[in-house]
């Protein structure tokens, strides 16, 4: 049996959802991954908190992301922020931190001993940066300061590194280290400008880099120039590189280097870019820079964000600079991303050509296992909705199971809800798929397997059986804020169409309608992928599927961008195959099928690699394009 740890966000919901139970109940989303402290928390409404806090008498002001106010946790009467979305509090001083009931419990019953306890059990998560911070003491102890560095050394370091023309006396600003024996730099992550809650390093080696702690980290990587008067903005690059080359251009009085790249935008980060009035986001003109970074504005406040448009004359800091590019110059240029109303061509101008110039990204991300979805869909796009049904026992679950896994092998965050199945099943399934081997014949590798999957951007959320569709639209539009997600599987769709109250007065269609349209506003508000499985109405086993065979309504097929049915003719026919038919697709309107043969020892429908020989290479590769699209 798999067994996985998880982590837990609790989400309230009013009694009448839940019979002959206690008056809230908890439902919890679940983190496959990583060992983080700091519990995910619910939604929480901003004017529940303004009026919370009126009454107490506690005053306060509305920041770009947070309230503000003096901390009623310590006697410094430092600075609280409170997130507006899900009522995370922070101190920038006492570091206390936790959720808004725990915050509104205290100032409530004013610090009695009841309330203190319940804090006290919260101040335990600050253990995770105290250790974070020690882990840094022991790396400044391993490692050389920059400025003991000899002058030659240095030099001969930054160019193996491939670092810009940087001062030695710049980088020894930066607080940063580097170790000779393991050739590894180390940058430290602050946290209000003063407080190290963890690092970032640099290595050699495949010029990777990690991130120390691996998660929800609240600091960032700072540079202010010692010039700088005012710090009413500032510029935001992914990674270090691009930091260094800003830094040594001087191209923008403070730069700010993210955590974690593109992957996420923890949300304990916001409070210490809360004083700036305008971002300038610079992630260069990879495949996902473009939907990042209009996501991560939308966290930050579109209305102070401006971004440096994704196209071939503006690419990474990094790139730029080795083209001699002014980069002062293209900083300056960033142009807003929050508009109120598109009312002519010229608002969308730059859009359209950021598009034309970057065709090949636009496309979205790659499938690796399906090279054939990648000829007839082109890639996986944010903002898309997909619809997959097939006949019971074909194998959908199994199938995208795999089709998500595919993804977040590349990075994109994934949310599951598997109303089916258990999480643990599921999670089996995609552990087996991924490493291509049965597990019950390979325990001994089990945990290196498993390491290696839960470093994976994949949550599942803990619904089973019948759900409401406002409780499970709470919990996903809450984990696509706070863990930035790209890609949201429901499994099935049928099991939201029952329990609510409203659904008593309506026909099972129009409550499917409603679930369908929820969604598809979903995907295009959040520009949130979304992957609906609907099971088909009963056909003879003779007939082949169609759109039209999609249970309920016409609206799902309408709504939907792209439309896959799995077809499984191997009972009718002694030839019959089972294969996927993408039966619409909005983006390129190509069509076409693509054969599904299934390997009972790896789970998986992918197409095995032969590495014999080049010739036997060649033979798979012809059998792939055997297998691709009909077109129409």
């Amino acid at each position: 049996m798999l067994f996985i740890l998880f982590r837990r966000q609790q989400i309230k919901i009013s009694s009448h959802h839940i019979y002959n139970k206690p008056k809230f109940k908890y439902i919890y989303l679940q983190r496959k991954f990583l060992h983080d402290t700091l519990d995910d928390l619910p939604a929480i409404a901003v004017m529940d908190m303004k009026k919370t806090l009126k009454s107490c008498n506690i005053s306060f002001y509305e920041g770009h992301t947070c309230l503000l106010s003096d901390c009623p946790l310590c006697d410094n009467k430092s600075k609280l922020y409170i997130n507006k979305t899900t009522g995370l509090f922070i101190c920038e001083n006492c570091q206390h931190t936790g959720s808004w009931s725990i915050l509104e419990k205290f100032i409530i019953q004013k610090k009695t001993s009841r309330a203190i306890k319940a804090l006290l059990e919260v101040r335990k998560s600050i253990h995770k940066e105290d250790d974070c911070s020690c882990q840094w003491n022991n790396v400044k102890n391993s490692s050389e300061n920059v400025a003991d560095i000899p002058v030659d050394e240095y030099e001969k370091i930054r160019k193996t590194f491939s670092f810009p023309n940087i001062p030695q006396e710049t980088m020894s600003h930066l607080n940063c280290s580097y170790n000779g024996k393991l050739q590894v730099w180390y940058f430290p992550l602050v946290a209000f400008n003063t407080r190290i809650v963890g690092y970032k390093s640099l290595s050699m080696k495949n010029d990777h880099c990690k991130t120390e702690p691996p998660t929800g980290t609240s600091g960032v990587i700072i540079h202010t120039q010692r010039s700088t008067k005012s710090e009413d903005s500032a510029v935001i690059v992914p990674t270090i590189n691009d930091f260094l080359a800003l830094v040594a251009e001087k191209s923008a009085p403070i730069i700010i280097c993210l955590p974690y790249d593109l992957q996420n935008l923890p949300q304990e980060i916001l409070p210490s870019l809360e004083k700036y009035n305008k971002l300038v986001l610079w992630f260069g003109n990879n495949a996902t820079s473009w939907d990042v970074s209009r996501n991560f504005a939308k966290k930050l406040n579109e209305k102070r964000c401006f971004i440096v448009r994704p196209i071939n004359q503006q690419t990474s800091p990094k790139e730029a600079l080795k083209k001699k590019l002014n980069l002062k110059e293209i900083i300056q240029n960033a142009q807003p991303i929050w508009h109120k109303s598109i009312t002519t061509f010229s608002t969308i101008r730059q859009d359209v050509l950021s598009d034309l110039q970057n065709i090949d990204k636009v496309q979205g991300v790659k499938w690796k296992r399906y090279p054939t979805l990648n000829r007839i869909l082109q890639g996986h796009r944010k903002g898309e909705f997909t619809i997959l049904t097939g006949p019971t026992g074909c194998g959908k679950t199994t199938f995208i199971s795999e089709y998500s896994l595919d993804l977040a092998l590349q990075g994109v965050n994934t949310l599951w809800g598997s109303f089916e199945i258990r999480n643990a099943r599921l999670a089996r399934t995609m552990l087996q798929q991924m490493v291509g081997v049965p597990l019950d014949e390979n325990l001994q590798n089990f945990n290196t397997f498993a390491d290696n999957f839960e470093k994976l951007p994949i949550y599942f959320m803990t619904f089973h059986g019948q759900q409401n569709i406002k409780v499970v639209m709470e919990a996903i539009e809450h984990a696509t804020y706070v863990h930035d997600i790209a890609h949201v599987i429901i499994d099935n769709v049928q099991f939201m169409m029952g329990i609510s109250d409203e659904s008593k007065h309506m026909d099972r269609f129009w409550r499917q309608d409603k679930i369908i349209s929820t969604f598809r506003t979903f995907a295009t508000k959040h520009n949130c992928h979304v992957t609906l499985v609907i099971h088909p109405r009963k056909e003879r086993n003779d007939e082949e599927l169609s759109v039209s065979s999609i249970f309920g309504s016409a609206k799902a097929s309408q709504e939907a961008d792209n439309v896959l049915i799995i077809q499984d003719k191997r009972l009718t026919s002694l030839r019959g195959k089972k294969y996927l038919q993408v039966a619409k697709n909005r983006y390129s309107g190509d069509l076409g099928i693509m054969l599904l043969e299934f390997d009972k020892s790896s789970l998986s429908y992918s197409s095995k690699r032969k590495s014999k020989t080049t010739n036997d290479q060649k033979d798979t590769n012809k059998e792939e394009i055997e297998l691709t699209s009909e077109s129409t």
